[in-house]
């Protein structure tokens, strides 16, 4: 028997953890949450085919930008060809070290989606990224749980959000909201700590 056959509260018992199917199902409720208006400045770390990106994109046209950041040059040529083919002139596809963010500009919002558990030292990482902040910029983090009993070996790529919210805490941040928007992943919104 799969997991997935399983009831929901077994399965979340046995494995909380979301697949790419679910985080990629209702992406216009992922964007919702973030409230976006038009001439917004946002940086996507690691956009992958740019699904919320593209959208991300949209939201704030016609003047502000969207920085999709990320260490693959072939994903940013992706994302720009993708953009060129629906007319979306506010997509920035910028290169970046996966120890190290660099944005040309600081931002309103860093949106880091199914990322977070690739960051060598997130603590450290989003320490550094607080320079790159505009005045009540947010940090909105959507990642797969690495909860339940068998989350040791299915969820390498995921986190536990009580080690989200530690390790951010600990890099300046304060949480400031959670929404449940998406099955098996947590998304929390965080602000600069005062």
């Amino acid at each position: 028997m799969t997991l997935a056959r399983l009831a929901g509260p077994i399965r979340r018992w046995l494995y909380a953890g979301g697949t790419r199917q679910d985080r990629l199902r209702d992406p216009d409720a992922v964007i919702a949450v973030v409230d976006l208006r038009p001439g917004m400045v946002i940086a996507d770390l690691g956009p992958g085919a740019g699904h919320f990106t593209l959208r991300l994109a949209r939201a704030v046209e016609p003047n502000g930008v969207v920085y999709a950041l990320d260490a693959s040059r072939s994903t940013l040529d992706d994302l720009r060809r993708a953009a060129d083919q629906r007319g979306i002139t506010t997509l920035r596809p910028v290169p970046v070290r996966r120890d190290h963010l660099d944005i040309p500009e600081p931002v309103d919002l860093l949106f880091v989606s199914a990322t977070y558990h690739h960051l060598p030292d997130p603590p450290n990482y989003f320490a550094e990224a607080r320079t790159h902040l505009r005045p009540g910029a947010r940090v909105a983090i959507l990642e797969s749980r690495r909860e339940g009993l068998l989350a040791r070996w299915r969820g390498r790529h995921a986190s536990s959000p009580r080690r989200v919210v530690r390790e951010m805490t600990d890099a300046g941040y304060r949480l400031s909201a959670t929404h449940d928007v998406v099955r098996g992943y947590w998304y929390g919104l965080f602000e600069v700590g005062h």
